[in-house]
């Protein structure tokens, strides 16, 4: 009954609503009746009590949305009663940011103070408790939902991701991007970031760096922002560190280290997943091997063919015949994984 009403309410079935609450309210007249409580919820949560929708104490907005992945936006009206809640987590994995506000997470005895900048992850399953403190402001979150496709192919990486990762250099130049996305029309972006993000959650226990001050790390992400859009318009040019540091005013070692930091590759390894991307979306055009191999940016077509299979599992060749491009956000993580391993 309960899972009926909150799908009568993610549909906005608000005549509907009223009627089950009426059929809840004759029902609880025979059974205990639930604890009086407004619950916080994310997408797709079950409610453990009938709330009215006019008095929920907030509202989820979608800001984008692929096949494979969503972004959302939860905040409190400015007149919602805060109390504290217990739900259990959407149906699908999140990657939430807390772009202001704070609360406290609750999640198997543990405690977690959440404020701006923070991020928590919500996994299918869990339960978890959200308190929101006096007199501090009501906190808004941006969530990365993942498909449940994706969330099943990524299900053991996923279930190693610590629940409140420690913040770092990489996961507030993410969130930087995901602030652009919002004006960007582009859907794939959103999926690059999803499996970046990810990515960075992942190491994020291992990466000991010092936090950089909000005036520093601003300068730092637009001038690697602006360096990534150079080698992804056109992988094939001759990107030296050299030309790529002085085109944003940083020295080479400066820009490879920062670089390396804020997207997780150091700058040639970023340069060959992109070289290799365009490689294999001209063999599946049907451009030859040799002919692929100098667009793409190689120089020698036996390093080519040995790149090419170390990275993707196959030889060139065989692309063509036998494989289609896969532009989806499990093959960008899995490119991303690739070019890690190779030197």
């Amino acid at each position: 009954m309960r899972a009926i009403i909150a799908a009568a309410y993610k549909e906005g079935n608000t005549p509907g609503l009223r009627f089950l609450a009426a059929l809840l309210s004759r029902a609880n007249s025979a059974e205990k009746c639930l604890p009086s409580r407004d619950l916080t919820a994310l997408t797709g949560a079950y409610y453990a009590v009938f709330v009215a929708r006019n008095e929920l104490p907030f509202r989820v907005h979608t800001v984008k949305e692929t096949a494979d992945v969503s972004l959302t936006r939860f905040y409190h009206p400015p007149d919602a009663i805060l109390t504290d809640s217990e739900e259990q987590a959407a149906d699908r994995f999140e990657i939430n940011i807390v772009q202001c506000g704070a609360f406290v997470l609750v999640h198997q005895g543990r405690e977690w103070l959440l404020d701006s900048g923070c991020v928590f992850l919500s996994r299918p399953n869990d339960v978890y408790r959200y308190a929101h403190l006096p007199n501090i402001e009501a906190d808004t979150c941006l969530s990365v939902n993942l498909s449940q496709t994706l969330s099943n192919e990524l299900g053991e990486q996923l279930r190693c991701l610590p629940l409140v990762p420690p913040i770092t250099n990489r996961l507030r130049f993410l969130q930087l991007q995901l602030g652009s996305i919002v004006r960007d029309d582009i859907g794939l972006r959103l999926e690059t970031v999803a499996c970046e993000l990810v990515d960075a959650v992942a190491e994020a226990s291992t990466n000991k760096r010092h936090l950089y001050r909000p005036s520093q790390l601003q300068w730092y992400a637009e001038r690697i922002h602006a360096a990534r859009q150079r080698m992804d318009a056109d992988p094939a040019d001759q990107h030296s560190l050299w030309h790529l540091s002085s085109q944003v005013a940083m020295s080479p070692f400066l820009f490879a280290r920062v670089f390396r930091e804020l997207t997780g590759l150091p700058p040639h390894k970023y340069l060959l997943q992109l070289r290799l991307a365009r490689a294999r979306a001209l063999l599946e055009s049907g451009m030859s091997v040799t002919n692929t191999c100098y667009a793409a940016g190689f120089n020698n077509l036996s390093h080519f063919i040995r790149t090419f299979r170390k990275h993707y599992g196959f030889v060139p060749s065989a692309t063509r015949s036998s494989r289609s491009m896969a532009l989806g956000p499990l093959a960008i993580h899995s490119q991303r994984q690739a070019s890690r391993r190779i030197t």
